[in-house]
């Protein structure tokens, strides 16, 4: 019972070591693929950004070129765009741009836009897609210039190449309680401020966009600050808020535990296989001794040799009399009996159908002698399937010989003994 619990614990220990190698390695290739990936992640949310600035960036183009109409105070509904006039005056129409503008956003976001607006910097009407009552109570002339002057968007028609448009830190807008981000685009002509591009972003697009990115990547990237890796990054054109992405030590473990325990049965399955494999190719299924057509190249590439031969004794008389099941279990138990008097490195080889050989590395002739004595002794000693069951044996020790000569001269042995009444060891 004791050696059956130290061979647990002995168990027990190798698969946890197995365990934990395979933990080690696949969480640390997971932890690996995560990191590459919070790269690819912001320079989608950079990509995506960078877009949306270009989109906007053209519908100055458009704010531009389109001509105005005059429009008398009051709210006014072109394809979808509510136009609020504060008092009578020449207005552009731009709901054609603001849809198209809208139509190339919202694919880039995912739907995501809660509100694109044009204010012009008169106040006397601004453009809303959709028109919600928080805008016309928080927007006047005075709050776009507050908006251009705070957001550092003054004179950015001399930025070409810079950042001529701004995203807003991360806000609670009133009355509705949504947490949004806000991309303004100042438009300019000949230096002087006509209207002011607003782009509400609700920022669930963060979040939504990384749930998608971590289904389709099979990836576990947060947004949390307590994480074992963590980086931060501005998004562009920002200054303030910057977007945090980092993988958790808690579900790192939680998503390579099973894979882990999985592989290390997968491991020790496909190990077994080969060794199961390994084992019919040298090995003979009924005495776990070696087949003779793997160990006899072996052989043939020796010099010195300590072998013996070993004949069951009336076999055939045996299976015709009791048949080959008990036959069968007489060869196990020779070779059992055979097994217990040899040592671990001494080589046993299912010869032919109840023949066997043994080859015994540094022993001499007395010592083979005895060892073969021994066998012969053990096998005699108890009956087998109440069979009184014996053994002829026949040996050669010698050096610097071919095996074919020295299989020859144990084989003369072994008909030796066998002719001299058998159940004897001859060796020369």
């Amino acid at each position: 019972m004791i050696i059956n619990i130290k061979d647990f614990f002995k168990k027990t220990l190798r698969h946890f070591k197995l365990f934990c190698f395979f933990f080690i390695i696949s969480s640390s290739l997971y932890f690996i693929y995560n990191i590459y990936n919070i790269n690819k992640l912001q320079g989608q949310y950079i990509t995506t950004l960078n877009n949306l600035y270009s989109a906007a960036r053209r519908f100055g183009y458009f704010y531009n070129n389109t001509g105005t109409e005059d429009l008398k105070e009051g709210q006014y509904l072109f394809n979808g765009v509510s136009v609020v006039v504060n008092a009578s005056t020449q207005a552009k129409i731009l709901s054609t741009g603001i849809n198209k503008l809208r139509l190339q956003i919202d694919k880039l976001t995912d739907n995501h836009i809660w509100t694109v607006a044009v204010f012009e910097t008169s106040a006397k009407y601004s453009h809303f897609d959709p028109l919600r009552a928080v805008y016309l109570k928080l927007y006047d002339h005075v709050v776009l210039n507050s908006i251009v002057k705070n957001e550092g968007l003054m004179d950015t028609y001399q930025s070409f190449y810079g950042c001529n448009i701004k995203l807003t830190d991360i806000y609670t807008e009133q009355s509705t309680d949504k947490i949004l981000r806000t991309v303004y685009f100042p438009i300019y002509n000949n230096k002087k401020l006509d209207a002011l591009l607003a782009i509400d972003i609700n920022n669930s697009m963060f979040k939504n966009t990384l749930d998608d990115y971590n289904r389709n990547n099979m990836t576990i990237i947060n947004m949390n600050n307590n994480n074992l890796y963590q980086t931060q990054e501005l998004l562009p054109c920002s200054e303030v808020d910057p977007i945090h992405l980092g993988i958790n030590f808690y579900t790192l473990l939680k998503f390579t535990f099973l894979p882990s325990i999985l592989l290390m049965f997968l491991y020790h399955s496909l190990t077994k296989l080969i060794a199961n494999k390994n084992f019919i190719l040298h090995y003979d299924q009924m005495t776990h001794f070696y087949r003779r057509d793997f160990y006899e190249t072996k052989l043939l590439n020796q010099s010195n040799f300590n072998l013996l031969i070993i004949d069951i004794d009336h076999f055939k008389k045996v299976n015709d009399t009791y048949g080959h099941e008990v036959g069968d279990e007489v060869i196990r138990a020779v070779t059992k009996r055979i097994n217990n008097c040899i040592r671990n490195n001494d080589i046993a080889i299912r010869w032919g159908g109840e023949e066997f050989m043994l080859s015994f590395p540094k022993m001499n002739s007395e010592q083979l002698t005895r060892k073969a004595q021994q066998i012969c002794d053990s096998i005699a000693l108890y009956p087998i399937s109440d069979i009184d069951i014996s053994v002829s044996i026949g040996g050669v020790s010698a050096k610097n010989i071919h095996f074919n000569d020295a299989y020859k001269a144990a084989d003369q042995a072994l008909y030796h003994s066998k002719n001299n009444g058998r159940n004897q060891v001859t060796i020369v």
